[in-house]
């Protein structure tokens, strides 16, 4: 399928930014529906479901990303957009991506992993991880194993029964994670992969440039994709990509990002613009 795409501007004024949105002459397509202000290098959001509350939970760094200075956070925004808390969690060091196993949320620090209480935010363990260099994205299966993809290393740890051991080796540039039924889908720089259960490898897509970041299975032949420099595609089963969003004329990077099938929103941290843009998502 041929798509003609076009190009939109979309200011925002809580920014007083411009962001450039490049939109397909069908779908899918993006659309700005909120954005919150004032996060100090939002890295990773993920969505949560409490009882009757569903809200999204952002990693912050507020500073160095490698330095343990225990000044990261974990800030909680409600599904319309509104800061209900900077700090649900805190004593972090530079936290990114996150997932959720059982009662618990589990963030990856540096060279180990938090594990958060999520009625409370408090921090009940910390798992270190040997031979880790740049922990990174974070996502869990439905038996609730862990993994996490060491960037620095480039490598795919699992923690199971709370004991971490490398799950795949050689990954080059491992980041963003996602689960496709029991299949891993990893970002391996530009690269989009899926490894199945016998960890056999096979590469959906390669992105024009840049480092995939985050990744969200939209139905079961599509995906929604973030680079980390500043774009947004969706891409096909068969490895086909559509330009969704480029910010990067502007300056805004999209990191990290959740998917609410429930709410149709796409909640995106742009980093270095302490911001997070949320976006409903037309197919």
């Amino acid at each position: 399928m041929q798509f003609i795409l076009k190009t939109a501007l979309l200011c925002s004024l809580l920014m007083g930014t411009t962001e450039v949105i490049a939109s397909n002459k069908s779908n899918p397509s993006l659309s700005l529906a909120w954005q919150v202000t004032g996060l100090d290098i939002p890295e990773s959001a993920l969505e949560v479901h409490q009882g009757d509350k569903d809200f999204f939970l952002v990693s912050v760094l507020k500073g160095d990303y490698y330095s343990k200075d225990g000044n990261g956070d974990i800030a909680k925004i409600s599904k319309n957009g509104k800061l209900l808390d900077s700090a649900w969690a805190s004593g972090l060091n530079a936290p990114k991506g996150m997932a959720i196993a059982g009662k618990f949320l589990y963030v990856s620090d540096i060279d180990e992993v938090a594990v958060i209480d999520l009625k409370n935010g408090a921090i009940v363990n910390v798992i270190p991880v040997p031979g880790s260099a740049f922990l990174n994205d974070v996502v869990a299966n439905r038996r609730g194993d862990v993994f996490v993809s060491d960037t620095g290393a480039g490598k795919i740890f699992r923690i199971r029964n709370g004991v971490p051991e490398v799950y795949i080796d050689n990954v080059p540039s491992a980041n963003g994670l996602a689960m496709e039924k029991d299949d891993l889908l990893v970002g391996s720089g530009s690269q989009l992969v899926r490894y199945n259960t016998a960890l056999e490898a096979t590469l959906i897509t390669q992105m024009p440039f840049g480092l995939i970041d985050g990744i969200a299975e939209v139905k079961c032949d599509s995906y929604l994709v973030s680079v980390w420099e500043g774009q947004i595609y969706w891409v096909n089963r068969n490895g086909t990509q559509t330009l969704l969003l480029d910010s990067s004329p502007a300056g805004i990077f999209t990191a990290d990002f959740a998917y609410s099938k429930k709410h149709n929103l796409l909640v995106v941290p742009n980093f270095f613009n302490n911001t997070v843009s949320a976006y409903r998502v037309k197919d």
